[in-house]
């Protein structure tokens, strides 16, 4: 059923168009036919009982027409009909139109009628059958069947309704696998997580055991394995909170005019005994000064993450160098370690993205520090990018000092 103040506006407009119709009708009854004031009557009075069956009808078909989009089709067609014949009827009563052009126009309309109901049945069949297609898909779809397509080709309305379905249900299928790809993901980052912080924490249990059941044969040995261990954890808790800062936005760096080359020396200085415990040797080549647009602790950062990283792939014996550029601004991290594959490169710098997952977790990595570096980079306007190997090569280039 129709709601009432939509069947009310629809009754009202086609009251308008009938009056309209109407006094149109009337002026050409004027000019063409010259009727006397009796035939002017009979036309108005006429007019009026047509106009009123045609609102009529037309509201009922609305508001109580059957389902199926064949038979109001087929409605539609049958009324015009309907309604002329009632008109020749009601001429024939009045004697405006003779008989013998009663029956001629009746045989022509029923002809007629015939004719278009026919080609209302050969147009609306296809139609029909479209939609009961895109009905189909609907279904389909609604039970979660992602590979329903319409694969209508129609140039109306209805291949356009065909189209916007597909793309709907092409985007729809291409969300959830971009859903289940970021549950795989955070599937396998909560486990990366679990094993990253599990691995410190069982070193610092058994350890801590031997300690107290005093077994520890070098006490002070696995004292500084525990205060590494405590390190371990306390770096992968940092880099957790600065990634989700990064990732929020919220993490404040204000970059400012800075000479670099200090916090480089400062991060050599800061992990010269790592690598010496590892037999690796840090070299440097800087200037005296390099300005840059940087912010001073957030860098320091940065180059403790990339340096540890080239010194924990340096194979023993190694050596890792940095390398300062002053005209572009860039600093340039090389180990003697297998480096990147050149199809992990564009990867190495995503969370938790790990080429070879059994030696980074020996060696500690929770593959965040390079995710954690580039997010403190970009913050600061510059660029950081890995080369492939042989040899880990990461660069850091810097934004010019009063360019942000």
């Amino acid at each position: 059923m129709m709601g009432r103040s939509r069947l009310i506006r629809l009754a009202i407009a086609l009251g308008v168009l009938a009056t309209l119709a109407g006094l149109a009708s009337m002026l050409t009854s004027e000019i063409v036919m010259a009727p006397t004031t009796g035939e002017r009557n009979t036309l108005i009075a006429l007019m009026a009982v047509l106009g009123a069956v045609a609102v009529g009808g037309t509201l009922a078909m609305r508001a109580f027409a059957p389902r199926s989009l064949t038979r109001r089709m087929f409605l539609s067609v049958v009324s015009g009909p309907i309604v002329v014949a009632i008109a020749i009827a009601a001429g024939s009563r009045t004697m405006i139109i003779k008989d013998n052009d009663i029956r001629f126009l009746l045989i022509l309309l029923a002809f007629a009628t015939v004719l278009a109901v026919g080609v209302v049945y050969t147009l609306a069949q296809p139609l029909s059958d479209d939609l009961a297609r895109l009905t189909d898909v609907a279904r389909r779809v609604g039970r979660g069947d992602l590979e329903a397509r319409t694969e209508l080709k129609r140039m109306d309305e209805v291949g356009e309704l065909a189209e916007a379905i597909d793309s709907m249900v092409e985007e729809i299928a291409n969300s959830r696998a971009e859903r289940d790809a970021s549950e795989h993901e955070r599937s396998i980052t909560m486990a990366s997580l679990s094993h990253d912080a599990r691995t410190p924490l069982t070193s610092m249990r058994l350890a801590t055991e031997a300690l107290i059941d005093g077994v520890a044969v070098d006490p002070e040995r696995y004292l500084r394995t525990i205060a590494a261990d405590i390190d371990a954890v306390d770096t992968l808790i940092s880099d957790l909170f600065t990634l989700g800062q990064l990732e929020a936005g919220r993490l404040e760096v204000t970059a400012y005019e800075a000479d670099i080359v200090p916090v480089v020396h400062d991060v050599i200085e800061g992990l010269t005994l790592i690598a010496h415990h590892r037999d690796v040797q840090l070299d440097t080549t800087a200037p005296d000064r390099c300005t840059a647009s940087a912010d001073v602790d957030q860098l320091h950062r940065v180059l403790t993450n990339v340096v540890s990283n080239a010194v924990r792939h340096s194979p023993d014996g190694g050596t890792v160098h940095i390398a300062v550029d002053g005209d572009r601004r860039q600093i340039r991290i090389v180990d003697e370690g297998p480096g990147f594959p050149a199809d992990f490169v564009d990867e190495a710098f995503q969370p938790f993205r790990r080429h070879d997952e059994a030696r980074e977790r020996a060696s500690g990595g929770a593959g965040l520090g390079l995710a954690v570096s580039k997010g403190i980079v970009d913050a600061l306007g510059g660029r950081i990018w890995a080369d492939p190997g042989p040899g880990g090569r990461v660069t850091i280039e810097l934004a010019a000092a009063g360019t942000r």
